[in-house]
């Protein structure tokens, strides 16, 4: 039997972001959120949840920019799956950032306290 395993790096110290809106729509909800991301520096962005059959869950897409200093800029867009856990949401994320780098994102939206905590982890 195999005991083949996955070992991420993390790219930044964990971080916290907070909600600044939720939109619910028919099939989907957009949140938006903003916080300082290590190396990314002020980051916006923004996640757009669409549902799967059971509404527990389903994927996630969106964007989000960092702002380092007057000189360093960075974007990224992403693609991932979510579900939910009790009244938190739990997404993980593939990220393409300018820098040439894609990151693992592990986010969760504490729903009550409107935080969202990120791991971001280097996939290469």
């Amino acid at each position: 039997m195999s005991s083949d395993s996955i070992t991420f790096e993390k790219r930044t110290d964990s971080s916290t972001l907070k909600a600044t809106s939720v939109e619910f729509r028919d099939d989907v909800t957009v949140i938006t959120a903003q916080g300082d991301v290590g190396k990314y520096g002020a980051v916006y962005a923004s996640f757009e949840l669409s549902y799967n059959r059971d509404g527990d869950g389903g994927t996630v897409s969106g964007q989000g920019r960092g702002v380092v200093d007057k000189d360093t800029f960075f974007s990224g867009t992403f693609s991932g799956v979510w579900k939910r856990d009790g009244s938190n949401i739990v997404m993980r994320n593939l990220v393409n950032i300018s820098d040439g780098n894609t990151n693992l994102d592990i986010i969760v939206l504490n729903s009550a306290e409107r935080t969202l905590s990120v791991d971001v982890y280097a996939v290469d």
